[in-house]
């Protein structure tokens, strides 16, 4: 075997040998992202955090070797960690002194003029050729790029200028005279803001960002706006060093709440609680009062979890202020409060109130957030849909735009899961991951990807996706909601793989960590619970769970979800919500409550036609659990009825889209097995599977002992096995 780097003179005898003998050659391509991150997953044994992930691939960009010593510094320097099962990143890298050697021989003894243009650019990279020509020498530039130094990128109509390897930045700079680049920094941020496209979100934070470590005099609009354009960008770290700097050039009160809200987003609740106290005693106008009571309201619902205290902390803002202006403001956020509560109506009626007039994009964005929360409860998809391209019109125009739209985009997933547009709702969850997938911060994302596919069927996939978020957002505490909303999807989706013991466990955690401002979930809560009780056999219990969250949800005034929670009853063999499915076809949009009501009515007549019908149209809105467990309850009916073939191709067809996402249910485990055992005696068994004794499975499931034995006795009877161990393994299999 032969290997060459690129870039490489062959030398005359290698050719040779090459051009005798019988080589196939092969172009070895870097590791795209996902390569690197699944060999560090092997390497390193254990996740990867999304952000380190990413950081690792931008700072190597898929050379093996440069990612190589990069981790094993990284590693034995501390920075990269193992915190339960998961790595994390922090800190500044350090180039290996190995590595540093590497790159140093692969760049050679360069002129001065050459090393001027690479030292600007490892401060300021990428650069448009025009600029970096001004500053340094073209001659120098044409040198750098002959040596592949650097690379001319003309793909986007304008010639920049990169370091050919990310690497040869961190050497350089690591090598320079502080004060060398200090003035560096200082020239390229002068000539930057020279630029046409000097008010440019990226510009400006670039700008920022080298003004900050230069020789520049401090500049507090400059370190406010890029702040504020930070936030946009999604790196929060960034964003609260600038907004910090803006505060220490005198900025004032301006600049300390951008701060503030910078605390805020980094998950610190105690620290920004803290902050926002202070702040509001030294507030002068209506609009600085609300401003700072929007924040200290915002931290204490959701990161700090006391709804009332931060409705409280509104309600005396309200009464300080007379501004209509701040006043919206103020209702703006309670909206938002009211959707989250569940309080469905409240929140439509409280944000349309704050939208009716002027609104700053900030307050627009979550005001449409409200909107949106309340609508998808409601389950008026028209309207939702409308509501949703409002905010992310005031998102995207929003100095701190960009966290909004996550929980925008959030609750419109929501809203479209619930009315049955599963497709609409992935792409929604899509674009909210690649939105935040090279940034900071994209564990979000990576919840919004992984709720969408468990949603879908892709049950397998969800459950990898959101274990490994749900565990790089540890360090966050309950920042935002995002773990409880996390930890209900892990647990569905370990219930949903059938790991009855990992489902019953994960769902005692989340007992104990139920967000108490998330009450609009309160449904969804307890379908997982229903969910859980199914792996573990339990389907009469599972049922009642079912049809306690549809009562619920019709006390709370939340129809989309009460449909989702007779379909899942239905799901279970219960098919008496099919009139009041009926009902809600008519209030709710979209097409789920039309088909669950077909299914629940087919459950009930027994019609095994129409059941498989109902599993073809769950496949086509795209809900691949429905379709599975329509599928199989058609292939039960037809069983009943002696239909053996329509059974088998009902039963092959719940299998083969099982296997498409990795879901085993009830329904389809029942349908598979065609066991001689009545509906009690699968739960008995199945409770006779985890290891109860008679007592406890009697105690579970409100029988008596005497009773519970009888059950044992005829199953054994009708199966032929001769013990309990026997009798529980077949329905392990």
């Amino acid at each position: 075997m032969l290997t060459l780097r690129d870039g490489e003179t062959v030398p005359a005898g290698v050719r040779e040998i090459w051009s005798a003998g019988e080589f196939h050659r092969i172009d070895l391509q870097p590791l795209s992202y996902d390569e690197t991150v699944s060999l560090l997953h092997v390497t390193l044994g254990g996740v990867i955090d999304p952000a380190a992930g990413r950081r690792l691939w931008n700072l190597t960009r898929g050379n093996a070797l440069y990612l190589h010593h990069t981790v094993e510094q990284e590693v034995t320097a501390g920075r990269l960690v193992s915190e339960r099962g998961c790595w994390r990143w922090t800190g500044n890298v350090k180039v290996a002194p190995a590595l540093v050697e590497l790159i140093e021989s692969r760049m050679g003894a360069l002129p001065a003029a050459v090393g001027e243009v690479i030292d600007v650019l490892a401060v300021g990279e990428p650069l448009e050729y025009r600029l970096l020509a001004r500053i340094t020498d073209p001659a120098a530039i044409e040198d750098a790029e002959t040596r592949s130094l650097i690379t001319l990128d003309n793909s986007i109509g304008t010639a920049k200028v990169r370091l050919a390897h990310p690497l040869y930045g961190e050497v350089r700079r690591e090598r320079a005279p502080a004060i060398r680049l200090r003035r560096l920094r200082g020239l390229v941020a002068s000539s930057l803001a020279a630029g046409t496209d000097r008010d440019d979100i990226r510009i400006l934070v670039r700008r920022a960002t080298l003004a900050l470590d230069s020789d520049l005099p401090p500049d507090p609009d400059l370190f406010l706006a890029a702040a504020r354009s930070a936030v946009h960008l999604l790196d929060t770290p960034l964003a609260e060093r600038l907004s910090r700097a803006a505060v220490d050039a005198g900025g004032g009160m301006p600049a300390k709440i951008q701060h503030a809200y910078c605390v805020v987003w980094s998950g610190r609740a105690t620290e920004a609680q803290q902050e926002l106290t202070r702040l509001a005693q030294h507030t002068q106008t209506d609009l600085e009062r609300a401003q700072v009571a929007t924040l200290r309201g915002h931290n204490t619902y959701w990161s700090l979890r006391q709804p009332a205290s931060a409705e409280a902390i509104l309600d005396e803002a309200d009464a300080q202020v007379s501004d209509a202006l701040a006043k919206r403001i103020l209702a703006a956020e309670r909206a938002a409060f009211h959707a989250d509560l569940g309080r469905p109506e409240l929140a439509v009626e409280t944000a349309a109130a704050a939208l009716a007039a002027q609104l700053p994009e900030q307050d627009a964005a979550l005001a449409s957030w409200a909107m949106v929360g309340g609508l998808a409860m409601l389950g008026l998809v028209g309207e939702l849909e409308t509501a949703a391209a409002r905010g992310q019109t005031a998102a995207t125009a929003a100095p701190n735009g960009s966290v909004l739209r996550n929980g925008l985009s959030y609750r419109h997933m929501i809203g479209l899961k619930l009315a049955g547009c599963l497709h609409a709702a992935g792409e929604v969850a899509r674009q909210a991951w690649h939105e935040t997938a090279d940034t900071w911060s994209p564990i979000s994302g990576e919840v919004h990807l992984g709720l969408a596919q468990l949603a879908g069927g892709q049950v397998a996939e969800a459950l990898v996706r959101l274990q490994a978020a749900l565990t790089a957002l540890e360090p966050y505490g309950e920042f935002g909601g995002w773990p409880y909303r996390c930890r209900l999807g892990v647990t569905q989706a370990l219930a949903l793989a059938g790991d009855a013991v990992a489902a019953r466990q994960a769902m005692t955690g989340l007992d104990a960590n139920v967000h108490p401002g998330l009450r609009f979930l309160t449904t969804e809560l307890t379908l997982t619970r229903a969910w859980v009780a199914a792996a573990e056999g339990l389907l009469t219990e599972a049922a009642q769970l079912a049809r306690t969250a549809a009562a619920d949800a019709k006390e709370a005034g939340q129809p989309a979800f009460e449909v989702v929670a007779w379909q899942t009853a239905a799901q279970f063999g219960d098919g008496s919500g099919a009139g009041r499915l009926l009902e809600l076809a008519h209030i709710v949009e979209g097409p789920r409550a039309a088909v669950a009501a077909r299914f629940a009515s087919a459950l009930q007549a027994g019609d095994g036609d129409e059941l498989a019908s109902a599993s073809e149209s769950f496949e086509g809105i795209g809900d691949l659990i429905a379709a599975i467990d329509a599928a199989a309850h058609a292939a039960l009916t037809y069983r009943h009825h002696n239909q053996r073939g329509s059974a088998l191709t009902c039963a092959t067809r719940a299998q083969t889209l099982a296997e498409r996402g990795g879901a085993t249910t009830p329904a389809l485990r029942q349908a598979a097995q065609p066991l001689p055992l009545t509906d009690r005696e699968r739960e008995i068994v199945r409770l006779l599977g985890l290891g109860l004794p008679s007592r406890a499975i009697a105690e579970r499931l409100t029988l008596s002992t005497r009773t519970v034995e009888g059950h044992i006795y005829r199953a054994m009877a009708k199966t032929g096995t001769t013990n309990r161990d026997e009798l529980a393994a077949l329905l392990r299999r």
